[in-house]
């Protein structure tokens, strides 16, 4: 009689991670020397001559992992079997690229950059991600996402993109430190209080006059009039009366003395109560005030109190005519093409996200010592990016068709570089709980890929493809039971999620996800819940894996497609051997038990684990 062995806990499971752990770097196959066709790998080479190429299955599961957040499907591994040897992984690229997943994916991590919060009082659920995930699914271009969010007025039910000043109450001074660190890569907050220490000529009167292109903005999510004297007058919250100009102030404040002295005053606790309830906006809404301006601050030691002259972050002031937005002309500015700055900041947070290494670090501090690395792979990205439109699809399908991305892993400890080699990294917390709603028999498996088409060159003035998104894109939803995809929960993810173990932020600062490994993390793996559950149902009566056995009558078969859900790869010689030990059933048996004891042993491996 056999003695059952439950999935944790038990001595087999200690063999079989043991021998994962051992073996998990045998997936890094024979590598063959790089074939330089693609236009960015022409300069890759003079940066790096001796990379490599990795095998297609390692790029291929790399590709999914980067692109859409999760494993290939057991189908897409099959398909990928079917490639010739000369065919490349491009329409598979831009297969995930049109996906929902793709926007999703990308998506969260443009709202990590954005710092969104997916609720808020007054504020939709998710709205802020839909509005971002949509624009990449579309793909809008990027210079166009940004112009809307920076130019952004009314409810965020209505214009979701005023989520990007709302965060910050739409205070003028956090906004100008924010907008410089994001899009610009200059971090000016030291200038708050004294003349900047690091960046030189930038002093504090610069640093308010960024501050004065947001000031003609307010927000608002109580009750609000916006109306009460008229479309006509210069009607702003008393606490910023102060900016205005001397002689709209004071008529601005006779105005309200006089409606409190005939309306507030005179008006019964439930008169004033019904006037709030008549006047409460019904969404946190961003308003556009022209006549709004900054004042520098008084001080003891410089002359203040005068309504700051707007001037951008290259030191150039500002040519405004008399109430024109002042948030359009800095958003004119800084997307402008001769501003290759701009792009090149944004450029370099993809390509540190793709390729593991940077241009130039930090991402958003660009300042008069930083030494860039590949000056010329940039300078030849942002002519690319530049040529199509500022598309985000079109940059990132430009680099991960390169032989550059494709690059191998390294086996030498000692020789680490990560421009040479494939950096290994850690899947991130929506990477890896996507991998595992995707094992899970629960979910279903679809695919939209394209045919393979083969790298077309001189794509420098061409667009072979529309990656225009298809499908609908998920977004984070309130107090759901279920998910399909980590991007329908709320971000900053509550602290007892998987997302939340794993390092996703909490979204007080630019892209703060954390990626140290940490105890609880190994433990969460082994003995969480969401593993648990997912071991403990894999294989009941009612699941796919079961359904599949009942048709091919081999577990042997089934082990193999279990290692392709996972890996993307048949056991190799060595596990086939312990495998075969551990089958104590005919292979037209199915065993259960087995199944749930490969399945945790290969979640807890360090090939899952990783990218790569």
């Amino acid at each position: 009689m056999r003695l059952v062995l439950k999935p944790f806990g038990n001595f087999r499971f200690l063999i079989l991670s043991f021998l994962l752990v051992i073996f998990s770097f045998g997936y890094i196959q024979s590598r063959s020397k790089q074939n330089a066709v693609h236009p960015l790998d022409s300069l890759y080479l003079k940066l790096s001559p001796n990379t490599v190429k990795a095998d297609k299955k390692i790029t291929f599961r790399r590709l999914s992992l980067q692109l859409r957040g999760v494993i290939p499907s057991v189908s897409e591994w099959k398909e990928l079997d079917a490639l010739t040897p000369d065919q490349s992984l491009e329409s598979f690229a831009v297969s995930f690229l049109k996906q929902p997943e793709f926007a999703e994916y990308w998506g969260t991590k443009f709202t990590s950059m954005f710092r969104d919060k997916s609720k808020g009082r007054k504020i939709p659920t998710g709205a802020f991600f839909q509005y971002v995930a949509q624009s990449i699914h579309k793909n809008k271009p990027y210079d166009q996402l940004v112009q809307e969010m920076l130019t952004s007025t009314g409810n965020v039910k209505e214009s979701p993109a005023t989520m990007f000043y709302i965060r910050d109450g739409a205070d003028p001074l956090q906004t100008a430190e924010y907008v410089g660190r994001l899009f610009y890569a200059k971090r000016v907050a030291c200038a708050r209080c004294h003349d900047h220490p690091y960046i030189s000529d930038f002093t504090r009167r610069d640093y308010y006059a960024l501050a004065a292109f947001f000031s003609q903005q307010f927000f608002r999510d109580g009750t609000w009039e916006a109306d009460r004297y008229g479309k006509s007058f210069n009607y702003v919250p008393r606490e910023l009366e102060v900016h205005l100009p001397m002689e709209d102030q004071k008529n601005l404040q006779d105005k309200n003395n006089d409606w409190n002295r005939d309306n507030w005053n005179k008006w019964s606790d439930e008169q004033r109560k019904d006037y709030q309830k008549k006047h409460e906006v019904e969404y946190a809404t961003l308003y556009y005030q022209p006549k709004l301006g900054l004042r520098f601050p008084h001080t003891d030691d410089a002359p203040g109190g005068d309504l700051v002259r707007p001037k951008f972050l290259d030191g150039k002031e500002a040519k405004l005519k008399l109430g024109e937005d002042r948030r359009k002309a800095f958003a004119d500015w800084l997307t402008n093409k001769s501003n290759d700055r701009f792009r090149k900041v944004i450029i370099n947070r993809v390509w540190t996200e793709l390729m593991g290494w940077s241009f130039f670090t930090p991402l958003d501090d660009w300042n008069e010592d930083t030494v860039v690395t590949g000056e010329e792979i940039l300078n030849h990205l942002d002519s690319y990016f530049l040529t199509n439109n500022l598309k985000l699809k079109e940059l990132i399908l430009y680099i991960v068709t390169s032989n550059a991305y494709n690059r191998s892993l390294t086996n030498n400890p000692s020789d680490q570089d990560p421009i040479r080699y494939f950096s290994p990294k850690r899947l991130d917390s929506d990477q890896l709980l996507n991998s595992l709603i995707r094992v899970s028999d629960s979910q279903k498996i679809s695919n939209i890929r394209e045919r393979n088409l083969s790298w077309i060159t001189g794509l420098m003035d061409k667009k072979p493809y529309d990656l225009t998104g298809t499908g609908s894109v998920r977004f984070p939803q309130d107090n759901l039971k279920e998910f399909s995809n980590a991007v329908e929960v709320e971000r900053p993810a509550p602290y007892h999620t998987m997302l939340s173990v794993f390092g996703s932020g909490p979204r007080v600062d630019i892209s703060d996800d954390v990626e140290e490994l940490t105890i609880e993390q190994m433990l969460t793996l082994m003995n969480g819940r969401v593993v648990g559950k997912l071991v403990w149902d894999f294989g009941n009566k009612d699941s796919l894996v079961k359904a599949e056995f009942d048709q091919v009558k081999s577990m042997n078969a089934v082990i193999t497609n279990l290692y392709f859900r996972l890996l993307g790869r048949e056991p190799n010689l060595k596990e086939k051997e312990k495998i075969k030990t551990l089958l104590s059933k005919p292979d037209t048996t199915f065993d259960k038990d087995l199944l749930q004891d490969i399945l945790w042993a290969l979640i807890n491996s360090q090939e899952f684990q990783h990218i790569n």
